[in-house]
């Protein structure tokens, strides 16, 4: 495969998310979208205007035609099972968007049929992309400091009040509210920067009432322990929107969030706080795969633990 010439991606969803693929994509030398799929008219069109070469296909099958590297798939959750045969049928690498399914059993049977049908995935979370973050584990590798506690919290700032009429209001299609939507990326996060951890205790709300199995979720707070870390973790739809990262160790406390790196409240970076360097990374990662074949990474394999811990949570919430 030619090094010197950008790689050739199909991307399945045109709404927001993959719209952002698309302006990452024209800052990367790695990579081009060459065509896209959407049954929304409006959703096309905005992509074009991203884009104007990009070409429409009808569905998945027709992108057979376009001699394509790879895959970019930006669906609400509940989609991907109606199209995974047929993206699967044209043998291309994923970059498949989070969450790796709405359950674990369903994470376990996409990844599964993908890897029976030789198409390797990457999960698309931009979070452990983000400058800031990866400068805030980069400092505290580079401290030789062990983590003894790690809070997170991201509010999504959005109004509870209103009710949410699309698929994420349902739970059979959204698969779970606040935790597995915004906590997925909490969760692969501190995965990222300090490791694994296991789930102590787990409590799930709707508004000022616990969940049940059927409900979605608004607020989500989790207990958990790693090797030697507590973890705390807050997830939320309402409130002031806002997203940190605090890991305290023996000597110092290190915060981050996506506009800097602070040590004991001093700054140590300054990052921008948009996405499209993340997600450009993102792709040129996925670019680097697909040219030289370095699937083990072990970020797929992250996903895993990841819903597991998502369904234990919600296990565990349900009893109460």
């Amino acid at each position: 495969m030619q090094t010197n010439t950008p790689l050739r991606l199909g991307i399945i969803g045109l709404g927001n998310q993959g719209q952002e693929h698309l302006s990452a994509a024209s800052k990367s030398d790695a990579v081009q979208f060459v065509v896209g799929i959407d049954p929304s008219t409006e959703s096309r069109r905005k992509a074009q205007r991203l884009q104007p070469a990009l070409a429409i296909a009808e569905d998945a099958l027709a992108l057979a035609e376009y001699a394509l590297d790879g895959l970019v798939i930006a669906l609400p959750h509940h989609c991907y099972t109606d199209i995974w045969g047929d993206v699967l049928t044209l043998g291309l690498p994923i970059l498949k968007e989070k969450p790796l399914g709405r359950s674990l059993d369903e994470s376990l049977q996409l990844l599964t049929q993908a890897q029976q049908s030789g198409c390797y995935v990457q999960t698309a979370i931009q979070r452990r992309h983000h400058p800031s973050y990866q400068a805030l584990k980069q400092q505290i590798s580079a401290s030789g400091e062990r983590p003894l506690e790690a809070h997170a919290h991201l509010h999504l700032g959005f109004d509870t009040s209103v009710e949410n009429t699309t698929w994420r209001g349902d739970r059979a299609t959204a698969g779970g509210g606040a935790l597995l939507d915004s906590g997925y990326h909490l969760i692969d996060l501190l995965h990222y920067l300090i490791g694994p951890f296991d789930l102590v205790a787990a409590s799930l709300w709707q508004g000022d009432t616990p969940v049940n199995e059927q409900q979605i979720d608004d607020q989500a707070m989790l207990v958990g322990r790693g090797e030697r870390c507590w973890v705390m973790l807050e997830s939320c739809v309402g409130k002031q929107k806002s997203e940190e990262v605090v890991i305290k160790t023996a000597t110092n406390i290190w915060s981050a969030n996506r506009e800097g790196v602070w040590c004991n409240g001093h700054l140590i970076s300054e990052h921008t706080r948009g996405w499209e360097r993340a997600m450009c990374s993102q792709l040129d990662t996925f670019a680097h795969n697909l040219r030289y074949g370095t699937w083990n990474s072990d970020m797929i394999w992250d996903q895993i633990p990841a819903m597991r811990l998502i369904d234990s949570a919600y296990r565990l919430a349900s009893r109460y």
